[in-house]
C-alpha cells in the first residue's frame, strides 16, 4: 500500500469538492433576530406599549423620545454583544483540534477542519481523530469511543478497523486513511450526539441574576401601586401613570448588568488571549481571580522545553557534548542507533537551526546523534524497524524492533530507573556482561549525580529477539535488557518563571510540582526557581502509592511546607487534585497528555499546553497557554482578579445610582410633590448618560497591589453585607442632595408648601432640570468613587482611566446638550440653566464625593 499521503495539489481539489471538515448542526440566528432580542425584557415591552399608547393618546413628543431612547439603548447593547460573541469565536480558532497527514511524503500539522477524503494521518497517543478513516498501519493502536458508544473501555484497533471522528486515541500509535468528512461522518450524522460550547454562567452572573428576578417582582409590584396612585388618586391620565410607572421600574432594576457583566468578562478573555492564556469559558475568568493552589507541571512549564543533550555516558567513555571529545564511533553506534530508531519524532534543518516535530526530548536525542555524525537514512537502511510498543506514562520506556541482516533486536530507551530494573547484563568493550548489585548501584548513583546537575536523564538498552512475530509483547521486548548507556539533556528554567513564582507567593498561592521526571531533577529547577530549598519534601511515585488519603491531606495543609511530586503518575495528579478540593482549596491544575483529562476536568481551573498539549488535554480544560509557561497562568490569575474588581466596580456603581434615582422619586411622592424626574428624564439617565461609565468601570486599571492580597473566598458573594452597605450609604446621599436641590429650586422660585404645582408649570419644569442635571453629574462623580473601596480618589498612584473620563465628557456634553439647546429642551421638557444654577450644581454634587470620602478614611483608620 502506498503510504505517501495527497499532494497538496490533490489535496486542495478535493477541499473545493468536499469542502471543509466541519460540522453545520449548529444554526446561527441571523443578526435582525439578535438585534430583535434586545426588546424581549418586559421593562422594555412595558416602555414600548407607553409609547405607543403615548403617540395614540397625541402625546407625541414623549412617545417619539422614549422610542428614540430605547432603541438607542438596544442599539449599544446589540453591537457589545455581537463584538463580545465575535471575540469569544475567534479564541475558539486559535484552539482548533489539528492533525498530522502525509502530503507531498512528508509529515505535515494542518487544522483538522482542512482534512479530506484519502489523506493520510498519523496518529499518537492523545490525538482527537477529525474524520472518519480507516486503519492501515497500527501499532497497540487503542482508541476511546465512548462519545459515540457511552462505553468507556478502550477499543483496540487494528488494520482496516473504522477510526470515528470526534473519538480519542488512548494508546498507542497508527496510520489510517480519511474516508469520510464533515457532516458526512457518523458523527455529522448522529446530531444529537455533538458537542457544542456550553454557555455557562459563572457564579457572579447567576447571583446578579437572582438579585434582578426579586428586584424586578417587587419592582413590579411597586410601579402597579404607583399606576393605581397616578390614575385613581391623583387624576393623572392613564398614558402618564403607565409612562411614570414605566420609567420607575426602569430606574430601579438593572436590566443592563447581565449583559454588562457578559461584555466586560468578554473583554478580559480577549485581554488574557492577548497575554497568551486562552480561556474557553467565560464562567472560568470570575474562577481564576480566587486560585489558592497551583499543580504545575516541570518540563515546557517551568522549563523551556528545548532540550539539548548535554552529556552521553556509556562504561566505556563520556561525551561532554560541549567540548571536543575523542570516542570510538563503533562504540558508540548502538546508543546511535536507540537514539535514532527508537524515536519519532522529526528533525530537519533550516537555515542552520534545527526544527523539531514531535517530543522536544528525542528531537533533542536525533539532533545530537546527527552532530556526533550519525545519519538517520543510513541507520534506516541498515536497521529496518518493524514493530514499537509506544511510550506510556506508566512504563516509562518506548521499544522498537529493528531487522538488522537476519538478526532481530529490541532497542528501549525511558526512564533510568524503569529501564534499569529490568537490565541483568550491561555492555561493557564490546561484551555483553551480568549486571551484579553493585554496578545497578553505581549506575542509578550516575543517574542520580545527573539528575542533581539538573539534567533530563535517559536510559539506553536492547535485547535480542529470537524470531519475527507479527506481535510481540511487552515483557517480551522489555524484560532481561542489557544496559548500554545514559543520555543527561538540560532544559533550563524559563527566564521569566523565578519573577512569577515571587508573584504567587505574594499573593498567597502555592504551587506544587507535580512531574513525570527523577526528584533530584526537579529539585534542582525548582531550586533554580525559588520554588525549593533544601528542605523540601520529594515524594516519589512508589511512596505516593504508600500514602494514606488522611496523611496526603495533612502534607498538602502543611501551607509552609514546599512539595514535589516526581515519578508521578496522571491518577496520582487526581488524587492530589481531590484531596486539595476537599481542603476547600481553588485549584489551577496543568496537564498535557490523554491521561490527565480526568485531573483537569475535576480541578476548579484545568490548564493545557497548547504547544505541547494533546487534542484531549485541550478540550478538557478550561484554559489553553498558548505559549505553555507558567508565568501565563500567574497572569492570567492576576488578570482574573483584575477582572472581577472590575466587576464589583460598576455593580456598585449602578446599584448605588439606581438607590439613589428611587430614593428620589418616592421622597417626591411622599411628601405630595410631583415627582422629581419625568419619565423621560429617568430614561435619559439610566439609558443613557449611565451606560458609558459603567462600561469604562469594567475595564478600569486596577490599584496597585492586587496581587499582594490573598485569594478572596469564592464562596463569598458580591451582596456581602460591607458592599450592600456601601451602595445604600451613596444611594442614600444621592437621593438626599437630588431631592433638597428639588426643593431649593422650587422655594427659590417662589413655590409655597402647600400651594398646588403642575407638571407643566415653569417653577416645576426648571426644578426637574436642575434635579436632572445633579443627578446626572452626581452620578459622574460616584464613578470616580467607584474606584476603590478604600483609597482616596485623590492620593498619588491612582492610575489614569482615560476612557472612564471620556465616557464622562461625553455623558456631560449629553447633558448639556439636553438642558441647553432648544429642539432638545421641547422634547426632554427642560430648561437653560443660569451660571448660578450651575455653580449650586457642581457645589451640591461634591457632597457625594465628601461622603465617600470620609467613609473610606474612617474604614482606612480602622485598618490602621
Amino acid at each position: 500500500m502506498d503510504l505517501t499521503g495527497l499532494t497538496e495539489h490533490e489535496a486542495g481539489l478535493r477541499l473545493k469538492k468536499y469542502g471543509e471538515n466541519k460540522l453545520e448542526i449548529k444554526r446561527h440566528r441571523s443578526l435582525i433576530l439578535q438585534f430583535f432580542d434586545e426588546f424581549k425584557d418586559i421593562m422594555v415591552i412595558i416602555l414600548i406599549a407607553a409609547s405607543v399608547f403615548s403617540l395614540l393618546a397625541g402625546e407625541w413628543q414623549d412617545g417619539s423620545v422614549i422610542m428614540f431612547i430605547v432603541i438607542l439603548n438596544a442599539v449599544i447593547g446589540f453591537v457589545q454583544k455581537f463584538r463580545a460573541e465575535r471575540a469569544v469565536e475567534a479564541l475558539k480558532k486559535m484552539v482548533a483540534p489539528h492533525a498530522k497527514v502525509i502530503r507531498d511524503g512528508k509529515v505535515k500539522d494542518i487544522e483538522a477542519r482542512f482534512l479530506v477524503p484519502g489523506d493520510l494521518i498519523v496518529l499518537a497517543e492523545g490525538d482527537s481523530i477529525g474524520a472518519d478513516a480507516y486503519v492501515v498501519e497500527e501499532n497497540e493502536l487503542e482508541t476511546d469511543e465512548s462519545t459515540l458508544t457511552g462505553e468507556s473501555m478502550p477499543v483496540v484497533k487494528d488494520p482496516e478497523h473504522k477510526l470515528y471522528m470526534g473519538t480519542n486515541v488512548v494508546h498507542g500509535t497508527g496510520k489510517a486513511i480519511i474516508e469520510e468528512t464533515g457532516m458526512n461522518t457518523r458523527f455529522g450524522k448522529i446530531a444529537h450526539l455533538t458537542t457544542t460550547t456550553k454557555k455557562d454562567e459563572s457564579p457572579l452572573q447567576k447571583e446578579l441574576n437572582k438579585i434582578g428576578i426579586f428586584v424586578g417582582k417587587t419592582t413590579l409590584v411597586i410601579s402597579g401601586v404607583l399606576l393605581l396612585v397616578g390614575v385613581f388618586f391623583q387624576g393623572q391620565p392613564f398614558v402618564h401613570a403607565l409612562l411614570f410607572a414605566a420609567a420607575v421600574a426602569v430606574a430601579a432594576v438593572p436590566e443592563g448588568l447581565p449583559a454588562t457583566i457578559t461584555i466586560a468578562l468578554a473583554l478580559g478573555v480577549q485581554r488574557l488571549a492577548e497575554k497568551k492564556a486562552i480561556v474557553k469559558q467565560l464562567s472560568s475568568v470570575e474562577t481564576l481571580g480566587a486560585t489558592t493552589v497551583i499543580c504545575s507541571d516541570k518540563t515546557g512549564t517551568l522549563t523551556q522545553n528545548r532540550m539539548t543533550v548535554e552529556e552521553i555516558y556509556s562504561p566505556d567513555f563520556v561525551i561532554d557534548m560541549n567540548k571536543k571529545t575523542n570516542f570510538n564511533k563503533r562504540s558508540l553506534l548502538l546508543i546511535a542507533k536507540i537514539g535514532m530508531l527508537c524515536n519519532d519524532s522529526k528533525v530537519q534543518k533550516q537555515r542552520k537551526k534545527w526544527k523539531v516535530l514531535g517530543d522536544p526530548t528525542e528531537g533533542a536525542l536525533k539532533i545530537a546523534i546527527e552532530k556526533l555524525g550519525f545519519k538517520e537514512e543510513a541507520l534506516e537502511k541498515t536497521d529496518k524497524r518493524i514493530y514499537e510498543i509506544p511510550f506510556d506514562s506508566i512504563r516509562k520506556k518506548m521499544s522498537v524492533v529493528v531487522k538488522e541482516g537476519n538478526k532481530y533486536i529490541s532497542l528501549v530507551k525511558g526512564a533510568p530507573d524503569s529501564v534499569i530494573e529490568e537490565c541483568k547484563y550491561i555492555l561493557v568493550n564490546g561484551k555483553k556482561k551480568k549486571l551484579d548489585a553493585k554496578t545497578k548501584k553505581e549506575l542509578i548513583a550516575k543517574n542520580e549525580e545527573m539528575a542533581k546537575r539538573a539534567l533530563r536523564v535517559l536510559a539506553f538498552a536492547y535485547k535480542d529477539i529470537e524470531k519475527q512475530k507479527k506481535k510481540y509483547s511487552k515483557d517480551e521486548l522489555e524484560e532481561n535488557l542489557t544496559f548500554i548507556g545514559l543520555a543527561g539533556m538540560i532544559d533550563p528554567p524559563r527566564p521569566e518563571v523565578k519573577h512569577a513564582i515571587e508573584m504567587a507567593k505574594k499573593a498567597g498561592i502555592r504551587t506544587y510540582i507535580v512531574t513525570g521526571d527523577h526528584g533530584l531533577t526537579a529539585h534542582a529547577i525548582a531550586k533554580e526557581i525559588g520554588l525549593a530549598d533544601n528542605k523540601t519534601r520529594i515524594i516519589t511515585g512508589d511512596e505516593f502509592e504508600k500514602i494514606s488519603k488522611r496523611d496526603l491531606k495533612k502534607l498538602l495543609k502543611d501551607k509552609g511546607r514546599s512539595i514535589i511530586f516526581a515519578r508521578s503518575k496522571p491518577e496520582h495528579k487526581l488524587r492530589i487534585v481531590e484531596c486539595l478540593k476537599e481542603l476547600g482549596e481553588i485549584v489551577a491544575v496543568t496537564g498535557d497528555g490523554v491521561n490527565d483529562a480526568p485531573a483537569l476536568k475535576r480541578s476548579d481551573i484545568g490548564i493545557a499546553m497548547g504547544i505541547t498539549g494533546t487534542d484531549v488535554s485541550r478540550e478538557a480544560a478550561n484554559m489553553v497557554l498558548a505559549d505553555d509557561s507558567y508565568s501565563t497562568i500567574v497572569t492570567a490569575i492576576e488578570e482574573g482578579r483584575k477582572i472581577y474588581s472590575n466587576l464589583k466596580k460598576f455593580v456598585f456603581y449602578i446599584f448605588s445610582c439606581n438607590v439613589g434615582e428611587l430614593l428620589t422619586v418616592f421622597t417626591g411622592i411622599i411628601l405630595g410633590l410631583p415627582a422629581p424626574l419625568t419619565a423621560v428624564l429617568i430614561l435619559a439617565v439610566d439609558l443613557g448618560t449611565d451606560v458609558l461609565p459603567a462600561i469604562a468601570l469594567g475595564i478600569d486599571p486596577v490599584e496597585a497591589g492586587i496581587m499582594d492580597k490573598p485569594p478572596r473566598n469564592q464562596k463569598q458573594k458580591i451582596m456581602e453585607g460591607a458592599f450592600v452597605k456601601r451602595f445604600l450609604f451613596l444611594g442614600l446621599t444621592i437621593g438626599i442632595v437630588v431631592i433638597g436641590t428639588f426643593i431649593w429650586t422650587l422655594t427659590s422660585n417662589g413655590w409655597q408648601w402647600g400651594q398646588s404645582l403642575s407638571s407643566d408649570s415653569l417653577v416645576y419644569v426648571k426644578a426637574s432640570t436642575m434635579a436632572f442635571v445633579i443627578l446626572v453629574i452626581i452620578q459622574m462623580i460616584n464613578a470616580f468613587n467607584a474606584r476603590s473601596e478604600t483609597r482616596s480618589v485623590f492620593k498619588p498612584g491612582m492610575k489614569r482611566n482615560y476612557k472612564l473620563v471620556g465616557a464622562i465628557i461625553i455623558s456631560i456634553i449629553l447633558t448639556v446638550a439636553f438642558v441647553e439647546v432648544p429642539f432638545l429642551q421641547e422634547f426632554l421638557r427642560t430648561t437653560s440653566l443660569s451660571l448660578k444654577e450651575w455653580g449650586v450644581i457642581v457645589v451640591a454634587s461634591l457632597f457625594v464625593l465628601v461622603a465617600e470620602e470620609t467613609r473610606k478614611l474612617f474604614v482606612r483608620r480602622s485598618y490602621a
